[in-house]
């Protein structure tokens, strides 16, 4: 049992460690490609993609890992329905970004974002729905297709920029379209694995059950994007270019930094929706616990590095002429540590069903990040973003653990503490007793 925990875990980690590779290979090479203004646009493009994908994801992903859990005999009209939402969100989107483009493009003064985003129906097909499958992997426990299906993605990807540079094509389009390809391109090498998913004809029961508890988590999604992203798009609108390609930078070493955040959530998550179902308080309160213990301790050594080697690290993955983000990832990475705390508390309230509380708590958050940095930036600049950003994740998390009590049947800090202590302290002992009987 252990062991196929272990497997799981590890099938989770290396996976996203392989996804997120892909994704700094591109970064990597538009920072040292394109001009600060071309990368600048990419970057902005890429938020904005990021934040509608968001809203996509919550309201599928969530609620078709809990539903799939609950009732396993409606797999295929849950998938079904699944399905009809996202590619009917893309059909609703498209033609909005389609109108948008010029006027974003004249609010941040970026005209290359008119450009990019005709194209933005490519990267909704290709990465959202590249997401869409990584999470039904997880709620199927296949962590070891995962594994495979983001190896596929990295070698995909990387023969195409060897290519690009090779013929020296990398532009904005080119990566746009190689990274939107690479994507689909793996979703059909998925689907040559037969018999494990069901999918039949939507049914409006399932669509409206989807609907109605993906709408809390994808306005949550929105809120949370817009948290992180918020000193990004107040950058753009308040300074300029080479301060959004900075901040970029600096957003990107974070990313890695937080890697465990994003690579081991989804695979906590059903665990907490487990837990929450079993009726066993002890039960819920050591898996909440070892969740959060997982986190902080995977964060860690990442965010000790990369505070030790923050110039080398930004050298490497763009060039030295983005040496004034040094500051900028120590203030973030400082305030990362307290996340772990955030995230489980925000995984629980969807797990227990009560996606609206988790909704309001990013409503506060953003309201709080938006009031910083509108007056931090105008008086120190980026630092001024960063120390905003840094400040309302730290006041997010405490409010949180204050409110605890109020939405789940978690015991106080210390008791929880001590249900942790001794579970490791009994797994030690027989552990020991063992290795003596033997």
């Amino acid at each position: 049992m252990k062991a196929s925990i272990i497997k799981q875990l590890a099938g989770a980690m290396g996976g996203q460690v392989f996804f997120l590779l892909t994704n700094m290979l591109f970064f990597m090479l538009a920072a040292k490609n394109l001009s600060a203004e071309s990368f600048a646009a990419w970057g902005l493009y890429q938020m904005l993609i990021a934040l509608i994908d968001g809203i996509r994801q919550g309201l599928i992903h969530n609620g078709l890992t809990r539903f799939l859990l609950q009732q396993p005999e409606q797999e295929g009209r849950i998938m079904g329905s699944a399905l009809g939402i996202h590619l009917g969100f893309i059909a609703l989107i498209y033609p909005i970004l389609l109108i948008l483009s010029g006027p974003l493009a004249a609010f941040f003064q970026m005209p290359t974002l008119s450009i990019l985003l005709p194209f933005s129906v490519l990267s909704l097909l290709g990465l959202g729905s590249i997401q869409t499958y990584f999470n039904l992997l997880f709620a199927k426990n296949k962590s070891r297709s995962y594994f495979k299906a983001t190896v596929a993605y990295l070698i995909i990807s990387a023969l195409g920029m060897a290519f690009l540079l090779i013929s020296n094509q990398v532009s904005l389009i080119s990566l746009l379209l190689l990274q939107s390809g690479s994507a689909m391109l793996v979703l059909l090498l998925g689907f040559f694995e037969k018999g494990w998913i069901r999918i039949q004809f939507p049914s409006s029961g399932w669509l409206v059950k989807m609907l109605q508890f993906g709408k809390h988590v994808a306005g949550t999604n929105a809120l949370s994007l817009l948290f992180q992203k918020a000193d990004l798009l107040m950058i753009a609108y308040f300074l300029g270019a080479e301060e959004v390609a900075l901040f970029l930078v600096a957003g990107k070493v974070l990313q890695y930094v937080e890697l465990p955040l994003s690579a081991i959530s989804p695979w906590i998550y059903p665990r907490i929706a487990a837990a929450s179902r079993s009726n066993q308080p002890t039960h819920l309160n050591l898996e909440y616990s070892r969740s959060i213990l997982l986190l902080f301790v995977l964060l860690l050594p990442g965010g000790l590095v990369t505070m030790l080697f923050t110039e080398t690290i930004i050298e490497w993955i763009s060039s030295g002429s983005y040496s004034n983000a040094v500051p900028l990832v120590l203030i973030l990475v400082a305030a990362s540590f307290a996340k772990p705390w955030g995230r489980v508390f925000g995984m629980s309230l969807d797990a227990f069903g009560k996606p609206n509380v988790n909704f309001q708590m990013l409503a506060l958050s953003l309201v709080i990040n938006v009031i910083l940095n509108a007056s931090l930036i105008p008086i120190w600049g980026l630092t001024g973003a960063v120390i905003a950003t840094g400040s309302s994740v730290i006041l997010t998390v405490f409010i949180g653990q204050l409110r605890l009590k109020k939405y789940l049947p978690i015991v106080g800090t210390i008791q929880r503490f001590r249900l942790l202590f001794n579970s490791i302290f009994n797994q030690l002992n027989k552990k020991s007793h063992e290795l003596n009987f033997r």
